[in-house]
């Protein structure tokens, strides 16, 4: 039989070395209960809810316990609202979600995000979105020589005004 310390026999109940391996390891711990507390050991959980709730009762931990109860709930209620706005949100909802998705992988936010806006766009605005920048790359070029030509005119009239003077 292997030999063990005395903090060992006592909680397994042995006064020798000739007890059985195991034996009155109920009892021995009963024992031991009972010379830190009250000397009644609870039988069932039932018994041990009963004789904690007069002493936890006014604990000053029972109050961070609630607290942080309290946050947990409130951090639940948060992360719903906010999958439920991913779910169902709109484009700009989508263009931010990306953007920091991107960002925290390292790459450009401000693709992402555009990528994100399109994608979260109808069909009908995707395709006039489409015919704006069309209108925008056929126009843009005359637009430009129209202002070249607005500031030689002006050019031209101030230099006419200072030869006159």
């Amino acid at each position: 039989m292997a030999r063990e310390g005395i903090v060992g026999s006592a909680l397994l109940g042995r006064t020798g070395a000739g007890n059985r391996a195991g034996a009155g390891i109920g009892r021995g711990l009963r024992r031991a209960a009972g010379d830190v507390g009250s000397g009644n050991v609870p039988r069932s959980v039932d018994d041990a809810a009963k004789w904690l709730k007069p002493h936890l009762h006014d604990h000053p931990l029972l109050g961070e316990v609630k607290e942080r109860a309290a946050v947990r709930k409130s951090l639940d209620q948060w992360l719903d609202t906010v999958a439920e706005s991913v779910a169902h949100g709109g484009p700009s909802t989508t263009a931010a979600l990306r953007a920091i998705d991107s960002t925290l992988n390292g790459k450009n936010p401000i693709w992402a995000a555009i990528k994100g806006l399109v994608s979260g766009l109808s069909r009908t605005v995707k395709v006039a979105l489409v015919l704006l920048i069309l209108l925008g790359l056929v126009l843009g070029p005359i637009l430009l020589v129209l202002a070249l030509l607005a500031l030689l005119v002006a050019g031209l009239a101030i230099a006419v005004r200072a030869a006159t003077r």
